[in-house]
């Protein structure tokens, strides 16, 4: 008589997602005990809208989730696999809430060459921290609206997480896939997969009047500078006029400035 195939990595994870449904009502139960205890354990977050976090905290997250929502069943697989998982705060990420990575490396020991994967999850610290700030608007992550900035990190880090359980169960992940839209409706009730979160153009224009090809001014080494709005992404690119600078496509040439939205002025 034939053995049974040996499990994959992965197959209990699998089994274990594919047999969550939790009810809208028993989710939001679940995520207001999160938000309670990142306020109660937190050195850094201290309200919902929070002004400092650090990785620690989404490290805390990550452990209230897991224990939640997946039984621990995250931390076993990656302990299965010996893969470690990191935090990062990412101020330069201007587009993405969030984001999932998994570095693969070779490594050869007694029993042979193996693959052995790290995980990391990052979270923009840029739009999180501007959202809640001076641009007023409702605010839907994942299509749940959210009040304040702890709720939006909770739906951002879920959205993540989820990438995660794809990828240590399937080996791959795409948010725009059915089996993502499945596993984030079945986990966390979420009725979508994208973040609506305030950007810096949209900042930029509600905020300060400024949008881009705006001629504006500002103060750099104490000299009063003119130049056109080029760019928006976690500081505005302002392009001044100068002989020594690069040439562009219009002619001329031109220095790039680095400078925080709050310190340009229309002219």
């Amino acid at each position: 008589m034939a053995s049974p195939p040996e499990p994959k990595p992965g197959d209990d994870l699998k089994a274990l997602v594919a047999a969550t449904q939790f009810p809208a009502e028993t989710v939001a139960e679940k995520a207001a005990a999160i938000y309670a205890a990142v306020l109660r354990e937190s050195v850094h977050v201290k309200a919902g809208n929070f002004t400092d976090l650090d990785t620690a905290d989404l490290a805390r997250l990550f452990d209230l989730y897991d224990a939640s929502f997946f039984g621990g069943a995250l931390r076993q697989a990656l302990d299965r696999d010996g893969s470690p998982l990191t935090f990062r705060l990412a101020p330069r990420m201007t587009r993405a809430g969030g984001k999932t990575f998994r570095t693969r490396r070779r490594l050869r020991d007694d029993a042979g060459v193996r693959t052995h994967s790290e995980y990391e999850i990052a979270v923009s610290t840029t739009l999180l921290f501007q959202t809640f700030r001076d641009v007023q608007r409702p605010v839907v992550i994942n299509g749940l609206s959210c009040v304040d900035r702890l709720q939006s990190l909770q739906r951002i880090f879920e959205h993540e997480l989820l990438h995660l359980t794809e990828m240590l169960a399937w080996g791959r992940s795409s948010c725009s896939g059915k089996r993502f839209k499945g596993l984030a409706r079945q986990v966390f009730a979420h009725t979508g997969v994208t973040h609506d979160l305030v950007t810096q153009g949209e900042r930029a224009v509600a905020a300060f009047d400024l949008h881009i090809g705006d001629r504006v001014t500002f103060e750099y080494d104490g000299v009063r500078r003119t130049g056109l709005l080029n760019r928006i992404t976690r500081r505005a690119t302002v392009l001044v006029e100068d002989p020594s600078g690069r040439g562009y496509t219009d002619g001329r040439r031109y220095v790039k400035f680095y400078v925080p939205l709050q310190q340009l002025r229309k002219c």
